[in-house]
């Protein structure tokens, strides 16, 4: 079971790649990456590809297995050589749902999983947005391929990376040099909640907690 490395160039790559992201977030459930995901796989696959032929900082690392081609894991990486946040947070409303209780809920928690990167990420820096690896695939260094591309970057251009990590994760990027510098957690509320706000919280097992990880940059040694 060779793996191979590629960084994301074309459109056609999009669909593995996105087919990839719902096995390996289905396993352990992730709430955050239901309201991501969308009502349909076609949907998310035509948005996430628009997403990031419009961000010039978005740099998709997938790893495959050369005897069946299929994606075993993937990451994105964002870098930022400017502070992203002089503005302040980005704004990303849940415009993939339909009006109602589920795109209200996922309203709140982009609001609120975005507010805390301004003060902590306020910088030039790596990001990594998303890391998945197929269930099938997983102890076997995958998500490691990706990360060492990104880390290397890292150094080269001499800025921190960050990760926002659930405690799933949160071995896997320690073992790689993050450290946790703080923590999240994320929810949704309303007055007087119907029966349906209630039952989509449940079903999306909110609140979610989370940690902000940094990991310095390792500067290089001078040669004389």
């Amino acid at each position: 079971m060779p793996l191979e490395l590629h960084e994301l160039s074309g459109d056609a790559e999009f669909p593995a790649l996105v087919d990839g992201l719902w096995r390996g977030y289905d396993q352990p459930f992730n709430g955050f990456w239901e309201i991501l995901k969308g009502p349909s796989k076609e949907e998310c696959i035509a948005r996430y590809q628009s997403w990031h032929k419009a961000d010039p900082t978005s740099h998709w690392l997938y790893v495959t297995d050369s005897e069946t081609n299929q994606v075993a894991g993937a990451m994105q990486w964002n870098i930022f050589e400017t502070n992203p946040y002089i503005n302040g947070p980005p704004s990303l409303p849940a415009y993939w749902w339909p009006e109602g209780t589920l795109k209200e809920i996922a309203d709140q928690l982009f609001a609120g999983f975005f507010s805390g990167r301004p003060s902590r990420f306020g910088r030039p820096h790596l990001l990594i947005s998303y890391c998945f690896t197929d269930p099938n695939y997983r102890h076997r260094g995958v998500a490691s391929l990706a990360m060492k591309w990104g880390l290397k970057k890292c150094d080269e251009l001499g800025l921190d990376a960050f990760v926002e990590s659930t405690e799933d994760g949160r071995g896997f990027y320690e073992a790689h040099g993050f450290e946790v510098f703080d923590d999240f957690t994320l929810d949704a509320s309303t007055n007087s909640p119907s029966e349906e706000f209630t039952q989509q919280k449940v079903a999306l097992q909110l609140p979610l907690h989370g940690y902000y990880m940094k990991r310095p940059f390792v500067a290089k040694l001078s040669s004389t």
